[in-house]
């Protein structure tokens, strides 16, 4: 991270970006006064399609500024200690009306899925419009095989795919416990079933107060 601000300054204009308001790539951080948190939604960005935090902003959109410094070695522990593995991020800054603004730059990850060292164990985040959930094993998995998978969906597909396929087209949706059910295999091999489905845009995914659900697409 480079921490040389003062000639670092973004060619964006400040009040169109705040214009458009906190969605899925952007967020507004009035200060941070916590690494982990803020290591949540940088995982969420980075899980998901990269993003933008504004630092000095309130959530109305009012400019605050930044008091100091405090904040963006906030953001570097964020990155470099409670987040695995490591991300480097951008740090821009707008100066309005004798007020800081820190732009920071968040890339989408190559190495998904980014995890936040919690308190009790790891948990990695993606970005729904202009918040940030805990992601499912299905959804990790679908990060995994995009990392390290380029296959293409096969000419048939396997019996206990076609099974879940044919409940579906009976049924809006189904979980995960209920898919292994269907197709007859352990929770392991079903959720690495399930993400190749979706990497195939065989199925979708949608989440509904914290229920994963499937459903074909």
């Amino acid at each position: 991270m480079n921490k040389d601000f003062d000639k670092n300054y973004s060619t964006h204009n400040l009040n169109e970006l705040i214009r458009q308001g906190e969605h899925e790539n952007q967020d507004f951080k009035y200060k941070i006064s916590d690494s982990r948190k803020i290591a949540r939604t940088i995982s969420a960005f980075s899980n998901t399609t990269g993003g933008r935090l504004l630092i000095g902003v309130r959530d109305n959109g009012l400019i605050a500024g930044v008091k100091d410094e405090d904040d963006i070695y906030m953001v570097e522990n964020a990155t470099q200690i409670f987040l695995h593995p490591t991300i480097d991020v951008e740090v821009l800054a707008h100066q309005v009306d004798g007020k800081t603004v820190w732009e920071i730059n968040i890339p989408e990850g190559r190495k998904k899925p980014y995890k936040v060292e919690e308190t009790d164990k790891m948990i990695a985040y993606y970005r729904d419009q202009d918040e940030n959930f805990p992601a499912n094993a299905v959804l990790m998995e679908v990060w995994r095989q995009e990392q390290s998978v380029k296959s293409k969906r096969p000419v048939e597909f396997s019996d206990s795919e076609r099974k879940l396929i044919d409940y579906l087209k009976s049924y809006s949706s189904i979980s995960t416990s209920k898919a292994s059910k269907i197709m007859a295999m352990d929770r392991r091999r079903t959720i690495e079933t399930l993400a190749r489905l979706i990497r195939w845009e065989v199925i979708g995914w949608q989440q509904e107060k914290g229920q994963f659900e499937y459903f074909l697409d």
